[in-house]
């Protein structure tokens, strides 16, 4: 049975669901819980809105547990802070403020206004941190970002990794565009590709090679 317990609680049909917040609104689907005011589970099921103006339009086991997040659909997903979202994918994970995952796996996205588009396993940490796919990298840095890739790290300040595999750019405006084991650390430095290679000086550049 379902129970609409709060004032102005809805719920529309289904089964096993429960709106016992005010306002709260629980559309179908099964096992479902709105218990934030105004809150809102379009259907699914196992799904959870549980703060003030939270969605979770669908999908199963998501959690929606900030001010005014959302989680679109997907399984195991959670979005728990302030204006945070998730829009799909499986155990993905948006905790700060204004931050965003819009799918893949495994994805965390825990800082302001950081973005994780896809992929697996990926972080971004920092605010405005961005990961657009690929496989455990890292954005922890401010404005920094990584494109692609496996394995690859971007933490200094408006840093970015563009692909490739085990790099990291850890200066300030520092880049990476590709290749395997390449490290930017000196500010405002390049790596153009290659294998191994470092740029450690202030606006220096490797253009590629072996290290």
């Amino acid at each position: 049975s379902n129970t609409a317990s709060c004032y102005f609680s809805t719920v529309s049909g289904g089964n096993s669901n429960t709106a016992n917040g005010g306002f709260s609104t629980v559309s179908g689907g099964g096992s479902n819980t709105s218990s934030g005011c105004y809150s809102t589970v379009g259907g699914g099921r196992s799904n959870t809105a549980s703060c003030y103006f939270s969605t979770v339009s669908g999908g199963r086991s998501n959690t929606s547990s900030g001010q005014y997040s959302t989680v679109s659909g997907g399984y195991g997903n959670t979005s728990s802070a302030r204006y945070s979202t998730v829009s799909g994918g499986i155990v993905n994970t948006s905790s700060g403020s204004y931050s965003t995952v819009s799918g893949g796996r495994f994805n965390t996205s825990s800082s302001y206004y950081s973005t994780v588009s896809g992929g697996y396993c990926n972080t971004a940490s920092c605010n405005f941190s961005t990961v657009s796919g690929g496989r455990c990298n890292s954005s922890s840095g401010v404005y920094s970002t990584v494109s692609g890739g496996y394995a690859n790290t971007s933490s200094g300040r408006y840093s970015t990794v563009s692909g490739g595999y085990a790099n990291t750019v850890s200066g300030y405006s520092s880049t990476v565009s590709g290749g395997y084991g390449n490290a930017a650390s000196g500010n405002w430095s390049t790596v153009g590709g290659g294998r191994s290679n470092t740029s450690s000086g202030t606006y220096s550049t490797v253009s590629g090679g072996y290290g």
